[in-house]
Order: C-alpha cells, then structure tokens, then sequence
C-alpha cells in the first residue's frame, strides 16, 4: 500500500501551473464549473465535449468542492468560492482532481488484494498487489484528472464481487454485481464490457439445462441493475439529446462501420492527411500490434508481455471464477480495443487488475507444484514481472517533479519582456498543448508565419516549440526566413542527447516518455524564443 501511495502521490503536481501538461485534463476541469454553477446541462460547457460522462464530472466537482471547502478552511487556498478559484488559480483545483484519480488508484491496490486473497490465497494477493502498484500503465493515469483510475477501480470491484455469482447464485450478489457494473460505467463507457464476465460467472453458477443456462435469471438481473445504476448516475446522458449525440459521435468515430451513414451534430473536426506522424489501425492486426507490440510491452515490461497468453490459459484451464472472469475481460477489451479506429496506451489500464489476477493466480499454481526447494524460482518470476513496470514507475514520477519546460518558458517571458509585447506562437498543430502560457499582459498573435505578414502583424517577440509528437512541430525553412529581423534569446531542451532512446505515445500528445526516461531532462517540448533585434532586454 505504501509503495501504491507513494508512486501514484509522488509528483502530482507535474507541469502546474500549466493546465495543458496531460491532454484533455482542462476539458474535466472546466466542465466542473457547470455543476457549481448549479446546472446540470453539461451541454452548456463551452468545450461541447461529450467524452466524459456526466457522472464522473458531477463527481469530480463534487470532490473538487469539497476539498477546496476543507482547504480554503485551513487557509491553503485564497479566499472565495469555488468559481472564483476557478478564474484565479484553476491549477488547484486540478491539482486536486488529479488527487481523486490518485486515490482511487491506491483504493484500487488495496482491493484488489483483498478479493484475490479471497478467492486465490494470501500469496496471490500479494503478487497481484504488487503487479498492480508497480503498473506503469496505472501509475501514469493515476496522476491525470481522467476517469480511467476510476474506471479501474470499478473493474477491480466488479470482479471482485462477480466472482461469488459462479458458486451460489443470488438475487443480492446478481444485484450487487450489476451495481458494481453499473457505476463502472456511470465513469468511463468502456467498462460495459464487464457484463461479459459477470455473465460468464452466472452461467457458471446456473444449475439450469438447456437455453435457460445461457439466458440465466442472475444474468438479467445483473443487467438490469447495471442499467438502473448508469442511468440513475447519469442523468445528463439520460435527459439530454445533446449528450446522448455526442457520445453516439465518439462511437461513430471510433466503430464507423457501424454507423455507416450516420449524421451526427457534433463530428470532430477532420484531420487532413499528413498532419500527423502515426496511422490510425486498419485491421484488428494492426490494433492488437500496437497494444500488446507497443502499450503493454512498454506499459506493463517485456516479462508481462510474454507471461499474459501464459497466464491467460491457466486461467481458464484453472476454473477459480475470479480467473475466469479476469480472463474473460482481458480477452474481450483487448479484442474490442484492437478493432477501434482510435488507439491509445491508456485504454490498455483498465485490463491491468485482470493481468494481475492472472499472473499472481498462474504463479502460485506454479509454485504448488514445484519442490519445495525450488519455489524460489516462482518469487524470482514474479520480482522479474515488476521490475521493469517498477522502474519506468519510478523513473516517470522523477522526470514529472521536474519543473516543465513549458512552465520554465512562461517563468521567463514573465520575467523579460514587457506587458503590451506581442508574441508570435509557433508549433501548434490541431492543439496547443505544446505551447507555454503567455503571463498577463502579453498579446498573443497568430498569423500566418510569412516575414510580411509577421512584420505587419508588428509581432515583437516569436515562442517557437517542437518536439517528435505531431503537435509540436516547426519547419526549420519557416524559422530561417523568419530570423533575419530577429535573434534567439533563450532556449530550453527537455532532451539530453539525441533522444533517439526515447519512446513516445504519438496519439495521446503527452511529452512524457513511455521509455528512454534516462534521455529526457524534464517534460514538454523543446521550446526557442526569439526578439526582435531592435528591442533590448530589461
């Protein structure tokens, strides 16, 4: 628990005060505004984002408010209500959320040796603990105002308590299970792939014949209390068309086969070709390269690559339900995720607690049927598994209590250049993530970056960022037709040599390393800026 708390807690408050250090943590942050406004339309947010259900932003604020109750009482936030922080020092209240992704991560170790104690002994329960605390795919989202640490947790409860259903079936444990399912849900969409598992655990203790033993009366009551509880947790999605399109949009975007001639109102704007430096997957081969020859070799460590099909047969070769049920998750996510259009390493987390289960289950199965004097060599597999897992954990939260560049290059424009300058930002592609934040009293101008049309824009001072992820990237062409009227004054590189060790995640646009820790300084993008040669320095 000690080491869950210390990797998921250990520089949380990477790349504040910037609120575009992880993509997408500043949609959360300002859709909290609209339940403190005392709505819940989240349709009125000005992001129009529907990614994220309501449930888990309504949870946030309300986390958010609470904390931010608590400290504004100890005097460790400034005066004011919550919206009021919100426009003055919004990095708290995402430095809390974060918090909440945190502690649910830690929650989520905890748990998860207590049902696998239950259900595969006290040497599996520690073995699995540990494969989950030291996941580097669940340390990296654990420290992002994202719902996947939640999602996770509600993975490891659902399995937890589905488990039971495969040995005496009952109205309560088929109801607790779709609860569980349910509120799994109400966090991030993707954890209706539970009902597979829990449906399997229901067949498994159906004592029925026939058709009645696939359609058992446990299974409809698990889905029907997994219904009531995501509906009855979200009532956005329930009572709002707006958010019912949007959602239907990211489906469409991700499984478009299915919507073949679907027109939504709120399609996300078209990438032109070219723009960015990775394919979307093709074919199920393609998605299933990437998450297991990509995500979980560099998220889980090459030991766990080669252990999951291993660990995957025993458990169904095992018959203990929680392996079963792990086994069933892992299989059909990885299945799903691989046929996506959409691909990203953080889709793999969830499926973390079922690769624990999985593991630790095979490992002390292996270790009963070893000599006594040899089953040393199972402890030996299992450090094996953590140790690469455990050092990129490591090594990640070393790079991200670094100052990030981004920060650095807003300390320095506040410091030596004067209020009414303007500032050309160079490198942005789709978004600005890469791009530091300009202090107050600085002009931000964006311009097509042609000398004339630079000069006309009477631009003072150019901020160029680049970087190997799509959205950081400048043409040296633009910046050396751009450079006669103007000289490089300060210059941050997060990277120390080439960077060639390095590996990155190219969709998720996250200036953190998936690898190659020991080639990066600190997070961010390489950042450059430049004066005008006629302005002198203060």
């Amino acid at each position: 628990m000690g080491l869950a708390a210390l990797l998921r807690f250990w520089g949380l408050d990477a790349g504040l005060p910037h609120l575009l250090t992880r993509p997408d943590e500043e949609v959360v942050l300002h859709q909290t505004r609209v339940p403190a406004s005392g709505s819940m339309d989240l349709s009125h947010d000005v992001y129009q984002y529907g990614v994220y259900s309501s449930a888990y932003v309504f949870l946030s604020w309300a986390w958010a408010a609470g904390a931010h109750f608590v400290m504004k009482a100890v005097g460790a936030f400034p005066p004011g209500g919550y919206l009021a922080t919100m426009d003055t020092a919004p990095w708290r209240i995402l430095l809390v959320l974060r918090s909440l992704s945190a502690s649910a991560g830690v929650l989520s170790v905890a748990l998860l040796m207590v049902f696998a104690r239950r259900e595969l002994g006290r040497r599996a329960a520690l073995i699995a603990g540990l494969i989950l605390a030291s996941s580097y795919l669940h340390v990296r989202e654990s420290h992002s105002a994202k719902p996947d640490a939640l999602l996770v947790l509600g993975v490891v409860v659902a399995l937890g308590v589905m488990a039971p259903l495969a040995r005496v079936p009952s109205f309560g444990r088929a109801a607790a299970v779709g609860v569980a399912v349910g509120l799994a849900m109400s966090m991030k969409y993707p954890a209706v792939l539970l009902l597979l598992p829990a449906w399997a655990m229901c067949v498994m203790g159906s004592e029925a014949s026939g058709w009645r033993r696939i359609v058992p009366a446990s299974a409809v009551v698990v889905g029907l209390f997994s219904a009531f509880a995501f509906l009855g947790s979200s009532p956005d999605l329930l009572f709002n068309e707006q958010t019912r399109m949007r959602v239907l949009s990211i489906v469409a975007l991700v499984f478009p086969s299915l919507f073949p001639e679907a027109s939504f109102p709120a399609k996300p704007p078209a990438v032109p070709q070219g723009v960015v430096s990775f394919e979307h997957p093709s074919s199920l081969w393609d998605g299933m390269r990437y998450y297991f020859g990509f995500a979980l070799r560099w998220g889980a460590g090459l030991v766990s690559l080669v252990a999951v099909p291993v660990s995957l047969g025993w458990a169904f070769w095992s018959c203990r339900p929680i392996a079963i049920a792990a086994g069933v998750f892992g299989l059909g996510s990885v299945l799903l995720l691989g046929a996506s259009l959409a691909v990203h390493s953080r889709y793999l987390t969830p499926i973390v607690p079922a690769i624990a289960i999985m593991i630790a289950g095979a490992l002390v199965s292996l270790a009963a049927r070893l000599p006594a004097r040899r089953r040393w060599v199972v402890g030996l597999l299992a450090l094996l598994v953590v140790a690469e897992p455990l050092y990129s954990s490591v090594a990640y939260d070393r790079l991200i209590s670094k100052t990030d560049s981004r920060v650095l290059a807003t300390e320095w424009l506040e410091e030596n250049v004067p209020d009414g300058a303007r500032v050309l930002m160079l490198g942005s592609v789709i978004w600005a993530w890469g791009e530091p934040q300009l202090p107050p009293g600085l002009k931000g101008v964006r311009v097509d970056p042609q000398p004339d049309v630079v000069a006309a824009a009477g631009v003072d001072w150019i901020v160029a960022h680049h970087h190997e992820l799509f959205s950081s990237r400048v043409d040296p062409d633009v910046i050396a037709r751009l450079v006669p009227p103007f000289e490089l004054v300060y210059e941050i590189e997060p990277l120390s040599g080439s960077g060639e060790d390095t590996v990155y995640d190219p969709p998720d646009a996250y200036y953190v390393p998936m690898a190659g820790f020991h080639a990066v300084d600190r997070p961010g993008p390489q950042i450059r800026i430049y004066r005008r040669r006629d302005i002198e320095t203060p």
